[in-house]
């Protein structure tokens, strides 16, 4: 039982090349498909094999009216990345319980379709200080006599919204950087579920 959980673990602590049915569209070069534990199994993510597929619904849209394409560097320290990033984010804080993913859409959107292992606390949230501050400290955030926020102990955050035209991850990154939350402990995935669906990578139900 021992040598099968260190398989385990190993196989879903690397990043595993696929040789078979995955290797029509590959993530990169080298990677056909990653393992990542989502709600307690392992789950195989990697890109649609179908050469024709085409996007339908609402992140087929190029257009939406009152907003702006958002800028890559935000400004405030926090590390703007893309999706092989976000996949080694996955395997390195994630699987290990070092890290979350925050979908920060609003809860109907999540609850259709979201990224695999991601969390969802909408943006608009950050203007409830109660509601914030229990998710503050089950970040691992730490709130002292004086009502400064410490974020020694905080978890590695990766934060998403609708897509490169969606302001709500700034928002919150903003948000949580004003209160105290280490910027090197944020990662801004500004591609958002738009881009993961262009790319046709797995996504889940909640």
């Amino acid at each position: 039982m021992r040598t099968i959980a260190l398989l385990l673990t190993l196989i879903l602590s690397t990043i595993v090349v696929q040789s078979g049915s995955y290797d029509k569209v590959k993530i990169t070069p080298d990677i056909s498909y990653v393992y990542i534990y989502h709600k307690g199994k392992a789950l195989k993510v990697h890109r649609i094999q179908d050469t024709h597929h085409k996007l339908t619904g609402e992140y087929t849209k190029t257009y939406r009216p009152n907003t702006t394409i958002q800028p890559i560097d935000l400004g405030n320290g926090v590390k703007t990345v893309g999706e092989v990033e976000l996949l080694k984010f996955m395997q390195e804080k994630v699987n290990k319980k070092n890290g979350l993913i925050l979908d920060v859409r609003d809860k109907e959107n999540y609850k259709k379709e979201s990224i695999p292992t991601a969390v969802n606390i909408p943006a608009k949230l950050k203007d409830k200080p109660e509601v914030m501050e229990n998710i503050l400290v089950s970040l691992g955030m730490v709130k002292k006599s004086d009502q400064i926020w410490d974020g020694k102990k905080a978890i590695s955050l990766m934060i998403y919204c609708d897509g490169l035209w969606c302001s709500k991850s700034k928002e919150m990154i903003n948000f949580l950087v004003d209160i105290g939350y280490p910027s090197e402990k944020i990662l801004y995935y500004r591609g958002g579920f738009q881009m993961w669906k262009i790319l046709g990578f797995t996504t889940v139900k909640n």
